[in-house]
């Protein structure tokens, strides 16, 4: 029992010791998007399907190279006839042990060209590969970044709604006291409360948005499901001054450089290859090949020298093949590896048109947002001038207390008004980015 309770220990500190470190400190967006390379299955299956296609293509390329086998059998065997009255006929002076040694080297000359075309097959394999592998880090580094926006935008978010609530309660007091005074009617102390209540609404959807961002922020990173609450994150800090550094492009990204037009054109000259591929087996097969043996038998329990049963043959062999009747199967092969070709390029084109429509649409919320960015801003300065005007004039006793908090609520509308337009503004230039393929660089990821 002593033994199992021992294993088990140094099972948990071996297993502990050799762990994914998980980060102490809270991830900042730089942080959280070095977290994700590391640990996301979907980009994890990204660079393992590139080193796959590395390993195929060298593969294609040692298939045309010389090939040496070696064999060596050694072990008991006897085949001695015996004659109609149970005389040996024969006798095996190496019996009962039977030995063979043999080194051939083949290579195939010339195959009617297909192993140069699955060699090139191979190579635009690994070509589609590597672009798939930078789409998929690129869209990765999007989703982590669009993800990050949305939770700091929901912790921002969550603040005012909450100094809101805060502000309609003290509303609330004060024209609570009023109106049992009489200074107020009963509909504006209605009025208010229904305020009260519809903040406090809003606050308990915000701090749920707050956790259901924060979710979604873990899953994209590929956190693990076993440590759910491991990680923490710290929201992005955004002033009315800083946000005024934001750059809206007029011109979209150019097309032809975005990776889906990149692959697509890769996997076009995949899909012809393809095609010739099965045409070389419609049309006359010639090959070349060559091969150099030696062998030796029955070397052990012999008295004889080890060269004496040892032969070397050698071959240099054109082989032409063609089939003259086949009731129009390889005819037939031939035509649906076309129709195959046009039946992908057709879906190849349909991706093509979603990106296009997406680019287009991306440009026109990068328009809108320009515009309601600008104007959100302005509204923010105007309400923080307004704020500030009322808090000189609240402080001579010119305005009531109410108008102060009122001017206050209206300021922290502008605020969250202002923030939802800045965070949308970073996801979609983060979108705008990733289209022009200059995402990953942007960040400066080292």
């Amino acid at each position: 029992m002593c033994f199992k309770k021992v294993v088990f220990v140094f099972f948990i500190f071996f297993t502990g010791a050799h762990a994914a470190p998980i980060p102490t400190t809270p991830l900042d967006l730089l942080g959280s998007v070095h977290f994700a390379i590391e640990h996301s299955p979907f980009f994890d299956s990204a660079k393992k399907t590139q080193a796959i296609r590395e390993l195929e293509y060298k593969t294609s390329i040692a298939k045309m190279l010389p090939s040496a086998d070696i064999s060596a059998t050694h072990g008991l065997q006897n085949n001695v006839p015996i004659a109609s009255d149970g005389t040996l006929l024969t006798h095996n002076p190496q019996a009962p042990w039977y030995s063979s040694f043999s080194v051939g080297v083949t290579e195939n000359l010339y195959d009617n060209g297909q192993s140069l075309t699955k060699m090139t097959i191979a190579n635009l394999n690994r070509e589609l590969a590597g672009l798939t592998f930078v789409k998929s880090r690129d869209a990765l580094v999007r989703d982590v970044m669009v993800a990050f926006y949305h939770y700091s935008l929901a912790v921002v978010l969550v603040d005012a709604k909450k100094q809101q609530e805060t502000i309609l309660n003290k509303q609330m007091r004060m024209l609570s006291s009023q109106y049992q005074q009489g200074l107020k009617t009963k509909s504006d102390y209605l009025r208010l409360e229904t305020q009260v209540k519809q903040a406090e609404i809003d606050r308990i959807n915000a701090d749920n948005n707050v956790e259901l961002m924060l979710t979604q922020l873990k899953k994209t990173l590929g956190s693990s499901y076993q440590n759910p609450d491991s990680l923490s994150f710290k929201p992005i800090e955004v002033t009315h001054e800083q946000s005024t550094q934001l750059r809206f492009p007029e011109k979209s990204p150019d097309f032809e450089k975005t990776y889906d037009y990149r692959l697509t054109k890769v996997q076009e000259s995949i899909n012809e290859k393809n095609v010739n591929l099965v045409k070389r087996l419609y049309w006359p097969q010639v090959g070349v090949t060559s091969s150099a043996t030696y062998s030796n038998l029955n070397y052990i329990n012999s008295n004889t020298p080890f060269t004496t049963n040892h032969q070397l043959s050698w071959n240099a062999l054109l082989t032409l093949q063609y089939n003259i009747w086949d009731w129009g199967s390889r005819a037939r092969d031939v035509e649906v590896a076309k129709l195959n070709e046009d039946l992908q390029e057709n879906d190849l084109n349909l991706k093509l048109l979603d990106t296009g429509a997406q680019m287009k649409a991306l440009m026109s919320t990068i328009s809108r947002i320009g515009r309601t960015y600008k104007l959100s801003s302005e509204l923010l300065s105007l309400d923080e001038e307004s704020y500030r005007n009322m808090e000189s004039q609240y402080r001579e006793g010119k305005v009531t207390y109410l108008d102060l908090i009122t001017s206050l609520n209206n300021l922290l509308d502008a605020k969250v008004q202002f923030f939802t337009s800045y965070f949308e503004a970073q996801e979609n230039l983060a979108n705008y980015k990733y289209f022009e393929g200059t995402l990953y660089e942007t960040l400066n990821i080292k």
